[in-house]
């Protein structure tokens, strides 16, 4: 990022709640009574949640908890998140908030992912400094460190992160022993003096809080105005952002980093990647998406597009064929009897099958309409989270195939075509990925945004839920195949359907699992869509959830009322669904559809 001119000045707005120093949160942090005792503001609280659960309900349960004790909990889990096995994953599949590699910053001879480091309040003693590694953040501080140094020393020595560690170093303690002790896992000190910064010699560079002096690297500005008499070459780091249009500011004004630190605990753990995709926006936008052509089939988004395209006509057939015959030949194959015969055994057997043939017709539609849009909006244009998420989805939907084999019915139609599709998301796990487009910028909070993240939030659950809920139909399907309420329905037992129509648990067997390993995959689409593609302008996601997920209700509900299978405890989760989802579109519309 190139500095901007310094003769320009900037200032920033004084907070509602003047934040303690960073020395007494650290001696908080640490055990001092006496900074205890002060530690009084909520602002002192930090969460490991993205902003669809901190913004929502989380920061409220946190600030009930008091100051010290949040604080505490919050870096707590953080710390022991980032140590697990899959604590590192588990964060990078929870936010998605690495920098994108546009954002590399050269800062004398140190490189950094990107402009934004986190200021030491959030952190002072370094205990989670492998968990805010993964935040998209360019810079980390530390500190301050005075008698704190052995537990600093022990906290950076446990983490192996490539984002840059400044440490800072207390007025009036032991600068350069201090230096010499914790040089190996710092990139650069910042100081209050000059005699620090003469103490600290040629160790690293060293950056000076408050008036320049010769020696120093740069200056590190919490609040206030950039000098304009700094040397040229001098680095700037500047404080005080609390929302992306401070960033911009700041850096037009000639800093060369920006810290965020009260501003997260304010706005969320996603601050930071707003602000880098407001930065993105700036840069030069990559070349137009390619058209659909031939020549696109070298790409990733080209194999998405048409898989999404297949499910969808997959699903029309489906949908021919249960609102008419029902079942197919080889169906009828499979069970010995012709489809007369099945209407004379139970008069309610093929419509009980085609209400759950209709049902996964209808999630058919709406994940060829997902995989469509993610495709050809998502994809086509590099972002890579939507590729992550048409992957995953698939895959998981594809396992679901090998479920019902158990009972001895292998479906010859559902194979062929799972091994077609099967080939289309491979190419599209290893064809060549897009040029990435700059993302809309959202430079400051607006009311659709927090009335957004609420919608966000119930999106997220209400894709975990049909997950849960593809995973229960394929349970049923895989062991006792009906439900009560199925029996209810067609008036006989479990026992006497086994007895008499023994060859047709498989073929029950088969759509209920086939319907369970949809929902899986819909759910997928959807949670991993709500929790990583949600963004101002993203009017595409919008309405492929809409016309996506109302289908497939529509259809799931109105096939249930025209054979007649009406019952309440049977429905209730599908009319909640319903609901959940309109009231989750209406949350975020304001928001993903803003121009």
């Amino acid at each position: 990022m190139e500095c901007g001119d310094r003769s320009r000045r900037f200032a920033l707005s004084e907070p509602q709640l003047a934040p303690l120093s960073n020395d007494d949160r650290c001696s908080a942090s640490c055990g001092s009574r006496e900074a205890k005792r002060r530690l009084r503001s909520p602002h002192s609280i930090m969460s490991p949640m993205p902003d669809w659960s901190y913004r929502t309900f989380l920061r409220p349960v946190l600030f009930s908890l008091g100051p010290q004790r949040a604080c505490a909990v919050a870096v707590s889990t953080l710390s022991t998140l980032s140590r697990l096995p899959l604590g590192p994953a588990t964060i990078d599949f929870l936010g998605h908030m690495r920098a994108d590699e546009r954002l590399r910053t050269r800062v004398g001879a140190i490189e950094l992912p990107g402009p934004i480091a986190l200021g030491a309040m959030i952190d002072p003693c370094g205990a989670a400094v492998g968990a805010f590694a993964r935040f998209g953040v360019g810079l980390i501080e530390v500190g301050p460190v005075d008698s704190n140094v052995d537990e600093v020393a022990h906290n950076l020595a446990r983490v192996r992160t490539k984002i840059p560690i400044c440490i800072r170093i207390a007025e009036g303690a032991n600068a350069h022993a201090i230096a010499e002790r914790l040089q190996d896992r710092a990139a650069m000190f910042s100081v209050a003096t000059a005699d620090d910064v003469r103490a600290i010699g040629d160790l690293k560079p060293t950056l000076i809080r408050g008036e320049w002096v010769d020696g120093a690297a740069g200056v590190w500005i919490d609040r206030g105005e950039i000098p304009a008499s700094l040397p040229s070459d001098a680095l700037v780091v500047a404080g005080g952002v609390k929302q992306p249009e401070d960033v911009r500011r700041l850096l037009e004004a000639g800093a060369n980093v920006v810290v965020i630190d009260q501003g997260l605990i304010d706005s969320g753990p996603g601050l930071v990647k707003r602000c880098n995709e407001a930065l993105l926006s700036t840069m030069t936008a990559a070349a137009e998406p390619e058209p659909l052509s031939l020549d696109a089939a070298r790409r990733s988004w080209f194999w998405a597009f048409w898989l999404g395209v297949g499910m969808f006509f997959g699903g029309l057939l489906a949908l021919a064929i249960a609102s008419t015959r029902v079942v197919l030949p080889y169906d009828e194959s499979m069970a010995r009897m012709t489809r007369a015969h099945l209407e004379q055994l139970n008069p309610r057997l093929l419509p009980f099958m085609a209400h759950d043939r209709v049902s996964l017709a209808g999630t058919m539609l709406s994940i060829g309409i997902f995989y469509a849009a993610l495709g050809w909006y998502g994809i086509r244009r590099g972002a890579h989270w939507a590729q992550v998420t048409v992957v995953m989805s698939a895959i998981a939907g594809f396992f679901t195939f090998f479920s019902f084999l158990g009972f001895g019915y292998f479906d010859p139609f559902h194979a062929f075509v799972t091994a077609v599709m099967l080939q289309f998301t491979l190419l599209c796990m290893v064809m060549q990925p897009s040029p990435v487009q700059s993302p809309i910028g959202e430079w400051t909070e607006t009311a659709a945004w927090r009335r957004g993240q609420w919608g966000q939030l119930l999106f997220i659950l209400i894709g975990a839920g049909l997950t849960g809920a593809g995973l229960v139909i394929t349970a049923i399907g895989c062991t006792a195949v009906f439900v009560h309420t199925d029996l209810a329905f067609m008036r006989t037992t479990a026992a006497e359907l086994r007895r008499s129509y023994e060859t047709l648990v498989p073929l029950v067997a088969h759509d209920r699992a086939s319907l369970g390993g949809m929902l899986i995959a819909n759910g997928i689409a959807v949670w991993l869509s709500a929790q990583w593609g949600f963004r101002a302008g993203a009017r595409w996601l919008w309405n492929a959830l809409a016309i996506g997920g109302n289908l497939a209700f529509a259809c799931a509900l109105a096939v249930h009322f025209i054979v007649g299978y009406g019952a309440l405890l049977h429905l209730a989760p599908a009319f909640a669904g319903w609901a959940a989802w309109n009231v989750a579109l209406a949350l975020t519309r304001g928001w993903l559809t803003a121009r």
